[in-house]
């Protein structure tokens, strides 16, 4: 199995804070889809998109991304026609930045010990809550693996059943509700460390949450994950 990723490098128009990152960089990427009738397709219907990607590179002290500045993101997903697509577009989107350049590298599977979140985890509990420590690690869990494994079985055609655990261990690693603006309001996020299994299972299901995202809205940047 292999991952690819679109490595982005974008030159802004206007200062940006950390927060206005999220819909900056979800607009940019919708509105270069409108450009594919394939890709335009895929933005409007109501599935998994096997996509996320991370936030502005470097990362500024101050939480402000500055006009006129160059910055790097990567779009990660496990579809590479998909990205191809998206490479050959993403000039076009009608933005308040300019485009410097792309370059689409490919990463095949290697072992995984342990996955850590760069970006928030939504996870949308009963009755429209989002998960707070309270909830349990627990709960967590078994969300993150059927949220993984219902991808992981679209996208391949497969039938392992959700209730499969590959997680091994969970630790969440910050101190206090992340929240991201999206639309008119807020979603609330978390960042965790996650142990891995080691049978193969275990290991291809992390490596596609990897390159998928983990849990809700990948495609406004969440569950973007790096791994040892």
């Amino acid at each position: 199995m292999n991952y690819h990723e679109l490595v982005v490098t974008i030159q802004l128009k206007k200062d940006i804070t950390n927060d206005e990152t999220y819909n900056f960089l979800n607009s940019l990427i919708n509105n270069a889809m409108l450009y594919d009738e394939q890709l335009r397709d895929k933005h409007k219907k109501n599935e998994y998109k096997f996509y996320t990607y991370s936030s502005l590179n470097p990362i500024e002290k101050d939480r402000i991304y500055k006009k006129d500045r160059i910055y790097i993101f990567n779009i990660r997903s496990i579809d590479k026609i998909f990205l191809t697509k998206l490479k050959r577009v993403l000039p076009l989107a009608e933005v308040e930045a300019k485009i410097i350049a792309t370059e689409i590298k490919s990463y095949s599977q290697k072992f995984i010990t342990k996955l850590a979140t760069l970006s928030p985890v939504v996870a949308t509990m009963p009755e429209n809550r989002y998960w707070r420590k309270e909830s349990g690690l627990e709960e967590l869990t078994t969300r993150i693996c059927k949220n993984a494994i219902r991808k992981y079985n679209q996208y391949f055609n497969e039938q392992i059943p959700e209730e499969t655990i590959f997680i091994q261990s969970i630790a969440q690693t910050n101190f206090k509700p992340i929240k991201i603006p999206y639309k008119q309001g807020n979603l609330i996020g978390n960042k965790f460390e996650i142990g891995v299994k080691e049978d193969k299972l275990s290991q291809d299901l992390a490596f596609f949450m990897k390159a998928t995202g983990a849990l809700e809205k990948n495609t406004i940047g969440c569950g973007y994950l790096a791994s040892n």
